[in-house]
């Protein structure tokens, strides 16, 4: 009995030794893990590998996105392109008007009585029919008769001229007989003297006339008829009746067309006494019109900046169909303050006569792609009022940059952004997702330095 219980204690012992040896090793296994040392590493494990699945900042404006992330995200990449399509401005709003450089008014030179409108002449030879008195829209050449008038101040100057023609023959002749006196001794040399000073006198006189007669816009031959008529009265063996001057002829004063065109007015009628003030007739070239159009206050700058000539399309909303080019030569300085807009003006030609003052038209003003602009989709820049910003993508492909840009103009689907040292026409930018992006890296704090 000994011998069994020495031996029952004995493997009692050696089960107990076992036990603490196996609860010795695992405190000892559980004290190593939870040290310090070996509690960083497995964090610092823990923490690359989440950080490798998720967004964070590499600066202020740097942000790294993993490419699995940026999938998730939706975000797109293009490349920044040079803008080549023309600008777009809208429409301007007209009307077609006569062209002031090419519109005459016909007015009389002289004072007097309308006593006829039109030809006097009968039409093709025909003694019966009587070419029709001008009227408004008919088309007339330079130099078409469009009326005569009766004027007693222009009697009066020729007939002055004509006295003075007479005088100086007169004096002429006194000068003459004098001069053939002091050949002989029987006129003193001071009564030659002062006869040439008459002469010479009624010469300046009758040269000032002449002046003035052209100074109306009388035609030589007009003068060369009061020679004429100064000559014939002076006449000694001329009749009475002879003498008589043809008051419609001597006072009759022609106006004519002045240059081609059509009469856009007619404010005569026979019997009307009219003056030298007064416009008879007006008559416009429609070959070519005036395009007066509003150019809103926006597009102002961008029209400014076009190079000479700026061509435009005229198309008219009574005729779909016609489009006709044209060019655009001036703009005000001066901005309606209730519309905001600039008044513009340009001209179109008209050779056909298809298009007709007064009508409403609409200008569409043709452009060129500007210069150091890249255009980019609207998605791509994130506006808070204060900046605009986009994404560029740095050299490594989950690297961002976040920039500040300038937008020149904006459109329904679009953004135009000024070239930089910053941005250049090839960079990566973000397309689509660049909102979600920003708010990302406003939520994440800047790493520390």
């Amino acid at each position: 009995m000994a011998a069994i219980w020495y031996r029952v204690k004995r493997g009692a012992r050696g089960l107990g030794l076992a036990a603490i040896l196996v609860v010795a090793g695992g405190s000892a296994a559980f004290l190593a893990a939870r040290s310090p040392q070996n509690a960083g590493s497995r964090a610092s494990q823990q923490s690359d590998t989440d950080s490798a699945d998720k967004i964070r900042r590499a600066g202020s404006d740097e942000i790294i996105v993993p490419a699995a992330v940026a999938q998730k995200m939706g975000l797109q990449v293009i490349a920044v392109a040079e803008r080549v399509r023309p600008l777009q401005i809208s429409p301007l709003q007209g009307v077609l008007a006569v062209d002031s450089e090419h519109l005459s008014r016909v007015r009389s030179r002289f004072t007097g009585e309308v006593v006829s409108i039109g030809p006097e002449q009968p039409a093709n030879g025909s003694a019966g029919l009587l070419v029709p008195a001008p009227r408004v829209g008919d088309a007339i050449r330079k130099g078409d008769l469009l009326a005569v008038v009766l004027s007693k101040d222009l009697g009066e100057k020729k007939s002055e001229l004509v006295d003075l023609l007479s005088k100086l023959r007169t004096d002429e002749a006194i000068l003459l007989r004098l001069r053939d006196g002091q050949a002989d001794g029987s006129i003193p040399a001071r009564s030659v003297w002062d006869a040439e000073r008459t002469v010479e006198a009624d010469r300046v006189a009758v040269a000032r006339a002449e002046r003035t007669l052209r100074a109306w816009r009388l035609t030589d031959d007009e003068i060369a008829e009061v020679r004429k008529e100064a000559s014939r009265i002076a006449m000694p063996d001329a009749k009475p009746d002879a003498r008589r001057v043809d008051m419609n002829r001597w006072a009759r004063v022609e106006i004519r067309a002045p240059a081609n065109g059509v009469i856009l007015e007619k404010n005569i009628a026979i019997g009307d006494i009219v003056d030298t003030s007064a416009d008879l007739f007006k008559i416009g070239d429609l070959s070519r019109l005036v395009v007066w159009a509003h150019l809103y206050e926006e597009d102002l700058p961008l029209v400014q900046a076009l190079p000479r000539p700026i061509r435009w399309t005229i198309t008219l909303p009574a005729n779909p169909g016609l489009a006709l080019p044209g060019f655009l030569d001036q703009i005000s300085p001066v901005i309606d303050p209730n519309q905001h807009t600039a008044l513009v003006t340009g001209r179109v030609e008209n050779p056909n006569g298809q298009l007709k003052v007064g009508q409403f038209v609409t200008a569409a003003i043709e452009t060129t792609a500007p210069t150091g602009e890249v255009e980019v989709p609207i998605d791509a820049v994130v506006e808070d009022g204060s900046q605009s910003i986009v994404f560029i993508q740095a050299n490594s492909i989950d690297r961002y940059v976040r920039t500040q840009v300038q937008v020149t103009r904006r459109f329904r689907d679009t953004v135009c952004i000024r070239t930089s040292d910053r941005l250049k026409v090839g960079d990566r930018i973000i397309a689509k997702g660049a909102l979600l992006l920003r708010d990302a890296a406003d939520a994440l704090a800047s790493p520390r330095p």
